[in-house]
């Protein structure tokens, strides 16, 4: 193809871009049963299994929907691994922007999640936290 003749067609981007941010709103939500549940707060929190689970979560989610970006806004006549893994890429990615979107502006959070967060705001460190919290005690001042 002749470079000259590329162009994007910025319609067809902005829904691209709005179907990416609807998939990590979904991604985010349905993972969030996971990733604030005390349990995965408890033993999982520090392994650093969020990136690689939500990553692995929206591949499939792109396969399943056959959502490959990159084939959409090139003009390809197929999907490929390679257009559905950027792709679940750029959505796992879009999620943790919606995650703080959740957090911070729409104050949605687990239980769990915000005794963490205020216990760690108090002084105690994030091991004791996790383990107040997810162990239903009380904290000693």
């Amino acid at each position: 193809m002749d470079p000259l003749f590329f162009h994007l067609e910025w319609d067809v981007l902005v829904e691209v871009l709005f179907a990416i941010i609807v998939l990590s709103f979904f991604v985010e939500r349905s993972l969030s049963l996971i990733f604030e549940h005390r349990i995965y707060i408890r033993f999982a929190k520090d392994l650093g299994l969020k990136e690689p689970i939500a990553l692995v979560a929206s591949v499939v989610v792109a396969r399943y929907c056959e959502f490959d970006a990159l084939s959409i806004l090139l003009r390809r006549e197929e999907n490929d691994l390679l257009g559905y893994v950027v792709t679940g890429a750029v959505i796992a990615g879009g999620s943790k922007a919606s995650i703080k979107l959740f957090h911070d502006v729409f104050k949605a959070k687990s239980s769990t999640y915000d005794k963490v967060k205020q216990l760690e705001a108090a002084g105690h460190s994030t091991d004791e936290a996790v383990e107040i919290a997810t162990s239903h005690k009380r904290p000693q001042e």
